[in-house]
């Protein structure tokens, strides 16, 4: 891709991202993206202290942190197309003789910038209510991992946003599988503690090795088992990507068939 390419990735990202969400003016957003993840984490890592009977609320506050991505990956990708459709720009993108799956992407880079700023709120308010210490991690490694499993959460929300093209229920599919993500990613619940057959749900699910990994490296873990998790975690995103992009393929040649971009 030529240097052209990229900043034309850049800027249609910012601009479709811009477009979509410019609605949310800076109260909404300081209430939606900062005050509700917030309280968000304060309730998980609260009833954590009081139902495992423990001070140390550190796994809890990283992996509660890590799944307040959940409101843009979700809630914010999973909804891109079906805004698409409300915003009457759907049959360009449809019809647009431009790279499919660079449409498809660009759609939710900016979502994963946005969600590193909503995780980094929670990590700093974790660190100051429950004494969560930073300080003798490596940064660098941490904020991979972060990065990572927004990316991992962002391939998720690109499939579900597909979805926008076969059923008008996305707040309905986003509200299950938010609270899919909270229960069965170790965010909450120990993995080990759950039966064997949700246990290989979890295993599925994006962000679950990114929380292991975190944890791990806050307890000192080792080094190779951490880049392992990392590795995994990004083979995890990119197959929902590609899930994603082969679904909206399908439903495009479908759709161009019956001449009708909404398949419900």
């Amino acid at each position: 891709m030529s240097f052209e390419g990229i900043e034309r990735f850049f800027v249609q990202s910012w601009l479709s991202f811009k477009a979509l969400f410019g609605w949310i003016e800076p109260k909404t957003y300081f209430f939606v993206k900062v005050l509700n993840p917030i309280f968000q984490l304060l309730f998980f890592c609260l009833l954590a202290k009081y139902s495992f009977k423990t001070n140390d609320l550190t796994p809890w506050v990283i992996g509660n942190s890590f799944l307040l991505c959940i409101y843009n990956s979700i809630f914010g990708i999973g909804h891109v197309f079906v805004m698409d459709r409300y915003a009457g720009t759907l049959k360009m993108i449809i019809a647009a003789p431009f790279n499919k799956f660079l449409t498809f992407f660009q759609r939710g880079f900016v979502h994963i910038i946005d969600s590193l700023s909503t995780v980094a709120i929670g990590l700093i308010i974790g660190s100051i209510v429950f004494n969560v210490s930073f300080s003798n991690i490596s940064i660098p490694i941490f904020i991979i991992i972060a990065l990572v499993a927004m990316f991992s959460v962002a391939g998720l929300g690109l499939l579900l946003g597909s979805f926008g093209l076969v059923t008008s229920s996305m707040n309905f599919i986003a509200n299950i599988v938010s609270m899919i993500l909270i229960a069965l990613t170790g965010a909450n619940f120990p993995i080990e503690t759950l039966p064997n057959s949700i246990r290989i749900i979890s295993y599925c699910l994006p962000i679950t090795r990114s929380i292991k990994a975190a944890n791990l490296l806050m307890n000192g873990g080792s080094t190779q088992v951490i880049y392992s998790l990392i590795v995994k975690e990004i083979f995890v995103g990119i197959v929902y990507i590609a899930l994603g992009y082969m679904f909206i393929i399908i439903t495009e040649h479908i759709a161009k068939r019956k001449a009708t971009l909404e398949l419900y």
